[in-house]
């Protein structure tokens, strides 16, 4: 259960209706990473509209790259929320179980190209040293062929799900209850992720 309050669907009125309307999922609710905005929903909107943004909108990553940033940046953070949901996006997205069992594992032997482990590297490092000076990984980004607008894009979701992942952490956002004990969601019923 979250830490805080969230206004259940049924007792939400006015702006915060209007925001569940639009928010709501294919499986038939408003995922508990947008309702734990329910007692500031000026601030809903807002989260929403960056991570439509930077995992749906225009840019030079794929989704399937995109998708395995997030899990990385949640993975190494220990978000339980976020590994489950973008684990899954990733599996809808390339069909590829072992590719997101292994990101969502941590396991480093995961079948990618020397350029991905490397954007991975990068967002993990970002991470968990967010102090550090990364000029160095910058320039060795752009000597293997990532543009600026790459980084800049790869750098915009590391902290998009750096920002995510603490608020589902601190404040205890659950799981919703359409999970399968295997971690994934039923392949049959579309999902929020499937597209926007």
């Amino acid at each position: 259960m979250a830490f805080i309050r969230m206004i259940p669907e049924e007792e939400a009125r006015g702006p915060l209706k209007e925001l569940y309307t639009s928010y709501r999922a294919p499986w038939g609710g408003v995922d508990n990473i947008l309702k734990i905005h329910s007692l500031l929903p000026d601030t809903l909107k807002p989260h929403y509209d960056l991570y439509k943004s930077v995992m749906f909108g225009k840019g030079p990553l794929s989704r399937r790259q995109r998708e395995m940033i997030a899990i990385v940046v949640s993975r190494s953070n220990n978000c339980t929320y976020c590994i489950h949901h973008h684990s899954d996006a990733l599996l809808r997205v390339t069909k590829d179980r072992p590719l997101a069992d292994a990101l969502r594992a941590g396991d480093r032997s995961a079948p990618l190209s020397d350029v991905e482990h490397m954007m991975l590297e990068f967002a993990e490092r970002l991470t968990k040293q967010p102090t550090k000076n990364f000029s160095f990984e910058v320039s060795r980004l752009k000597e293997n062929g990532f543009t600026d607008d790459t980084i800049l894009h790869i750098t915009l979701i590391v902290g998009y799900f750096n920002f995510v992942n603490r608020i589902a952490i601190g404040l205890s956002v659950e799981l919703e209850s359409y999970w399968n004990k295997n971690g994934y969601s039923d392949p049959t019923k579309p999902m929020a992720h499937d597209k926007l």
